[in-house]
């Protein structure tokens, strides 16, 4: 089977327009139109249904996109293993964390593992949960640090475990109460990660599991964005105890819950034995490294 044509499989599939796709990969329409053909005469089925305004997957399309997703993927790892091995380019990872890691982690081991090899370039996603899961699976991304998710094909690492804590301003009348009960909540309003955060629904959960609900909500997409509304309002939240780090906290009280909200497990998501390339398992190593000692945060 020919490669070009799973690629231009998945391309029609994502633009969901021969036009586009053609646009894209640098051909012409036609000749985008009679491969997919040709792909279709070889399998024996039809992929899209196509009319005059729009393009349509059909159901063994979809079966046939996932798939030529994997076998290009995998291809991938191929080249850049085999690549890699004999010398004939520098390496590329590419690899998807979430915002706290990045901000607190990533800039010591970004910097060590270049240090010691200078010709594998990086390319460094901060990413939602959900997203770096899918991304690692589909092979897009070499390597993902996040909260472990509920199935995987990969390769799921435990590095270490972090609490989640009430953050509230110096000035709030809270500031002076350790430990804070989660009740008191139901009288504040609460800066929260928006919707698709993994956070985000641990901390709805916690709420709800407790009968809690916020006098109100105000949504930001980064920890420290809320970190700063908080300092700046009568707004409090509920965070990862990691975000402490690195920040001057004399106009900020964090204090745990009561009672205790679950904690998060951060992971190292690798892809599925087999698919790993050599950079990737190198890179894994100097993550590992970096978290060997380091006990659950408070």
């Amino acid at each position: 089977m020919d490669l070009r044509r799973l690629r231009y499989l998945v391309c029609v599939g994502e633009e969901r327009s021969f036009t586009r796709a053609a646009r894209k990969l640098n051909l012409s329409q036609p000749t985008l139109s009679q491969q997919i053909r040709d792909l279709e005469a070889e399998l024996g089925v039809t992929l899209f249904l196509r009319s005059a305004h729009k393009v349509e997957i059909t159901e063994v399309g979809a079966l046939a996109i996932d798939h030529a997703i994997r076998v290009l993927a995998s291809v991938q790892v191929l080249n850049d293993a085999v690549l890699e091995y004999k010398g004939l380019k520098h390496a590329r990872l590419r690899i998807g964390v979430t915002q706290t890691f990045n901000a607190l982690y990533f800039p010591s081991i970004v910097a060590a593992f270049s240090q010691d090899h200078p010709s594998i370039e990086l390319e460094i996603l901060e990413l939602a949960n959900d997203a770096i899961h899918e991304e690692v699976e589909a092979g897009s991304l070499h390597l993902g640090v996040g909260l472990p998710p509920g199935t995987t094909r990969g390769v799921v690492e435990p590095l270490y475990a972090d609490s989640l804590m009430f953050v509230c301003a110096a000035r709030h009348r809270l500031a002076g109460a350790s430990p804070i009960a989660i009740t008191q909540l139901a009288d504040e309003s609460v800066a929260m990660l928006t919707q698709g955060f993994r956070t985000r629904r641990l901390v709805e959960g916690f709420l709800a599991v407790n009968g809690v609900t916020p006098l109100g909500i105000i949504e930001f997409n980064t920890f420290s964005a809320i970190l700063n509304v908080v300092e700046a309002s009568q707004h409090v939240s509920i965070v990862p105890a990691d975000v402490r780090q690195g920040r001057s906290t004399g106009a900020l009280h964090f204090a745990p819950l009561v009672p205790e909200p679950p904690s998060r497990m951060v992971c190292l998501l690798r892809a599925a034995p087999g698919r790993e390339t050599p950079a990737a398992a190198r890179f894994a190593d100097y993550i590992k490294s970096e978290f060997s000692a380091i006990p659950a945060s408070p």
